[in-house]
């Protein structure tokens, strides 16, 4: 059994590459190991909720104060003072290290391309590193293009979410094999909720990325605004206050911002349609979930919804940016909807049976438990720069300690 530390991007659980490690994170203490999750926590900022279900979960969890938890160049911005950012940089790396030798960690794995700390640590202190990527590199995630030599040269084996994302990145790394997995979440199989109308509903977090201004735009234009639309989810400030502003000037009085719900599914009934217009996706986990409750779909065509239709052929797909060809779905949706979720609720068992915990990470995991081929990296020589100074006789003690269960683990072999 191993103990693994994984680097989590944001500290939330209202993104996809959250959710969907949470449940290879409680896959792995299920079977055994050993897990440690270290997330990022800002000034003003509480992570309670998020630390309190991991660690209900089996899985020990450290928030670290951060400047920047991102690289630099990453979407995000640049807080605070290039100084502070760079303290917290180094203080991060050292955290890690740290519980690397504290913990005698065995592995560490960098859950999204948007972290550097994970693999600098691990580097540092010879320990191998995997790194999981869930973006695009387009965009405003195109910024790790010229980072590629860096995460081949840090990583022991790297792996993308399935489909045109993995496609693409075996042709960006030249000299590496990129493994892939499909993102997971556990399914909910609790009945919906009777309704009485159709509705159309959005979830996920109000955000430009979600691009839900341009579902408020053709909902509008498909003349079904005596149809409820339902958008679940928390908000960037800036971007909900444009879509509230939208709503007004229109006065589309059935729209209805619910917010942040720990379960959105709650809300949804039986007569729903799932409707996302979001501009950039890469696997569409909130997707999956909507074909596994037997709601009738429309999803924009941005990657990530492509690669999941190209394994489930199940819902209605519009180019994105086209107003009318969404607000023609939606119309066609209210029009045909029960023929429509009919067949949505046909194909509920075979959606299941494509989508479970043992094939999503399946190379993964045998990967985690195998015999993991270490690679030195050139970066260790400089381990002390960032390193909390733990005096000689306790590293050397730990340096002792993690032979011996090396030692061991070979023996119970």
């Amino acid at each position: 059994m191993k103990t693994i530390l994984i680097v989590s991007p944001t500290g939330t659980l209202d993104n996809g590459a959250e959710i969907s490690i949470f449940y290879l994170m409680t896959a792995l203490v299920k079977r055994g190991h050993t897990v440690i999750n270290v997330a990022p926590g800002y000034q003003g900022e509480t992570r309670k909720r998020y630390k309190e279900k991991f660690e209900k979960a089996g899985i020990t969890t450290y928030i670290l104060s951060a400047g920047k938890w991102w690289w630099e160049d990453a979407p995000g911005g640049l807080p605070a003072t290039d100084k502070i950012r760079a303290f917290y940089y180094r203080e991060n790396i050292a955290e890690i290290q740290k519980l690397i030798q504290e913990k005698f960690v065995d592995l560490v794995i960098t859950n999204t391309v948007n972290m550097f700390q994970g693999a600098v640590a691990a580097a540092s202190e010879s320990v191998p590193h995997f790194w999981l990527i869930h973006e695009f590199p387009d965009n405003e995630f195109s910024y790790y293009l010229n980072k590629i030599d860096f995460i081949s040269e840090n990583s022991d084996k790297i792996y993308s979410v399935a489909g045109l994302l993995n496609q693409r990145l075996n042709q960006l790394f030249k000299t590496e094999i990129i493994h892939q997995f499909i993102p997971y979440s556990e399914m909910d199989l609790t009945p919906l909720k009777k309704g009485e109308t159709p509705r159309f509903v959005s979830v996920g977090r109000i955000t430009e990325r979600k691009n839900q201004l341009e579902l408020l735009k053709a909902y509008h234009r498909s003349e079904q605004t005596n149809i409820e639309l339902l958008l679940i989810g928390d908000q960037d400030e800036e971007y909900g206050i444009e879509c509230i502003k939208y709503i007004k000037k229109y006065n589309l009085k059935n729209v209805k911002i619910m917010g942040y719900l720990e379960n959105p599914w709650e809300e949804v009934t039986d007569k729903d349609i799932f409707v996302s217009s979001s501009a950039m996706e890469t696997f569409g986990l909130v997707y999956i979930e909507a074909l596994l409750k037997g709601l009738p779909t429309i999803i924009s065509d941005n990657p990530g919804y492509k690669s999941v239709y190209e394994t489930f052929q199940e819902g209605q797909m519009y180019h994105l940016g086209s107003l009318e060809a969404l607000s023609k779905s939606m119309t066609e949706n209210i029009e045909s909807f029960t023929i429509l979720k009919q067949e949505s609720v046909r194909k509920i068992s075979e959606v299941r049976e494509k989508y479970s915990l043992n094939s999503a990470y399946k190379k993964l995991i045998e990967d985690v438990e195998s015999d993991i081929f270490f690679k030195p990296k050139t970066i260790r020589h400089l381990g002390n720069l960032t390193s909390l100074n733990l005096d000689t006789a306790n590293s050397i003690e730990v340096k002792v300690k993690r032979a011996v269960k090396k030692i061991w683990s070979i023996i119970k072999k």
